[in-house]
């Protein structure tokens, strides 16, 4: 098979050789070296596009998955030779060589079924819950793609667990066992987020205290001790309060993970060796069955309808992924390459997920970035193509989970950061300018299936405190009542997780972001904001944060307010 490439490719090619790469890129980036891409990415940079912006004549209409079977439906227009590809995750529909599978449908409008397994290259007995399907014509310069693609509308449930509501919208961020699990009460948390970093507890290999959890004709194993006390324990005590839990997804590079070898296979094969977290490898059918069977364990543990692990509500894909060089590595690439990579590990991510919980949603994980990068790419421009994409290819539940720092981490006066205007083209969307995806994410446009509201957690955000001295934890204190009013008066803001429960020298010099002092020193004893944070939502709101009002020149909370009219 050989696919067709559009003129305008061929032209775009041609200049790539005499421009720099950063001149062809979506966006520009914050960072001051030219970026080259290879011309292979800009090419595909420009497919994605291409795709994104053309309206097909054929469609694929539904894709239904039973225990046994997957049904597809659709039809197709013209007098030529049509056929129905399947393209799994580690395949790239716009430069197909060969598709798992193709079908050739004897009518213009079809249904045919076909086994939900089917055996892959070296023996991976590979589910097609994870595939898209699309229809091409066959041509003489190359096969032409005639349809979008289409992922899976209907998927059976395993399980069906009981939804767990959000008590509220304060929550805490990255949750551990320690001697302050009564903040869970103190604070009225009715949520938090739990790291998952997949490569601290999973192996290729038996060994002694290892879980075997078998996946695609493979066996993957868990180290039994590490997920029992450090995931297992702590979500005994939310699930003990009814709290509303979102597991994040982190795979780290292979200098600090357990299994070496695993590392490797999870690891693109464009990485450059930076960054603290990577994106796991969609290129091949041995790590796409790898990271699906990490998912596969830890959702059908957490998701149990008995609740005998704890429960995780929720699923966080990954870190920051605008800033994907320092925590999503998958090497340079350009904006849409990027975001179509993601898009692949959202998808599975979800189709897996919806087998064991169908009210649960999909993070996908952003910083502060609006228009403007903070550190790769604008978050706008992804989600956006989040959004069109799933348009596309099949609405399904993803959400965000948004880090609004002050555009500067270490300033705490989030009222003053003049990057967050009140506009929807800001560069950044802070506390200061929550109003701005606030309105984006109630559009209707942006809505699942039209009609219901996409979640929206301010899952990693908090204010920073300069120092210990009186004024500097002051001012964060102030900083907390500013942003906790805007959170709580803004209906599209459903949950917020301060980040750091704890001061902690992981948030990188000069960073006191936590509710308490550092644990090493200091005894975790909590700071003027853990107080404020405290009463927020609670009696004594009025009471506490009117202190406030003074700090800030207020006269009142409605002064920081913005109005639908006022974000042009």
């Amino acid at each position: 098979m050989r696919l067709k490439m559009p003129n305008i490719i061929r032209q775009v090619l041609a200049a790539a050789a005499v421009l720099p790469a950063a001149l062809l890129s979506v966006s520009s980036c914050q960072k001051q070296e030219a970026l080259h891409y290879s011309p292979e990415d800009l090419e595909m940079e420009i497919l994605i596009k291409d795709y994104l912006e053309t309206d097909y004549s054929s469609s694929i209409g539904n894709v239904t998955i039973t225990p046994d079977k997957v049904t597809v439906s659709g039809h197709y227009s013209g007098r030529g030779k049509f056929y129905v590809a399947e393209i799994p995750p580690y395949m790239d529909l716009l430069r197909l060589d060969e598709p798992l599978s193709v079908f050739r449908p004897d009518e213009t409008s079809f249904s045919f079924e076909t086994a939900r397994y089917v055996e892959t290259e070296g023996g991976i007995s590979y589910d097609r819950l994870l595939s898209k399907w699309a229809i091409f014509e066959e041509g003489t310069d190359g096969d032409i793609l005639v349809s979008d693609a289409r992922y899976a509308d209907v998927v059976p449930a395993v399980s069906s667990p009981e939804p767990v509501p959000l008590r509220g919208k304060k929550g805490i961020g990255g949750i551990f066992m320690n001697d302050r699990i009564s903040d869970f009460d103190e604070l009225s948390a009715g949520s938090a987020t739990l790291n998952l970093f997949v490569t601290q507890f999973t192996y290729l290999s038996p060994g002694d205290g290892r879980i075997a959890h078998e996946y695609g004709g493979r066996t993957y194993w868990f180290d039994e001790n590490f997920i029992v006390n450090n995931l297992d324990r702590v979500l005994e005590e939310t699930g003990r309060r009814n709290m509303c839990v979102a597991g994040i997804l982190l795979v780290q590079n292979e200098s600090t993970a357990m299994d070496k070898e695993l590392a490797r296979l999870l690891t693109d094969p464009g990485y450059t060796g930076g960054g603290t977290l990577i994106m796991p490898n969609m290129t091949s059918p041995e790590s796409v069955n790898c990271f699906a069977a990490i998912v596969d364990f830890l959702v059908s543990r957490y998701t149990r309808e008995d609740g005998r692990y704890g429960r995780i509500s929720h699923w966080i894909v990954l870190n920051e992924v605008d800033g994907a060089s320092s925590w999503a590595n998958m090497g340079t690439r350009p904006q849409y390459y990027c975001t179509d990579y993601y898009i692949k590990v959202l998808r599975l991510v979800n189709n897996i997920l919806r087998q064991y919980d169908g009210n649960a949603e999909t993070f996908a994980s952003f910083t502060h970035s609006w228009t403007l990068a903070a550190l790769d790419y604008p978050a706008r421009d992804m989600i956006e193509t989040i959004d069109a994409m799933g348009k596309k290819e099949g609405d399904y539940r993803w959400a965000l989970a948004v880090h609004s720092y002050p555009w500067d981490l270490l300033n705490p006066r989030c009222w003053e950061c003049p990057y967050s205007t009140p506009s929807m083209d800001a560069q950044c969307v802070s506390f200061r300018n929550l109003e701005v995806l606030d309105k984006w994410i109630r559009m209707p446009e942006h809505r699942y299936g039209g009609t219901l509201k996409r979640s929206v957690w301010l899952s990693e955000a908090g204010l920073n405190s300069r120092s210990y001295s009186e004024a500097d934890l002051e001012e964060q204190a102030a900083g907390t009542a500013y942003a906790w009013k805007k959170v709580e008066a803004l209906e599209g803001i459903d949950a917020w997780q301060w980040h750091n429960w704890f001061d902690n020298t992981g948030d990188g010099t000069g960073a006191m972001l936590g509710l308490r002092k550092f644990r090493e020193g200091y005894g975790g004893e909590a700071k003027p904001s853990w107080h404020v944070f405290k009463a927020a939502g609670t009696a004594d709101e009025d009471a506490c944060f009117s202190r406030y009002l003074g700090y800030l020149g207020l006269g009142s909370w409605d002064e920081i307010m913005y109005e639908d009219a006022d974000i042009d």
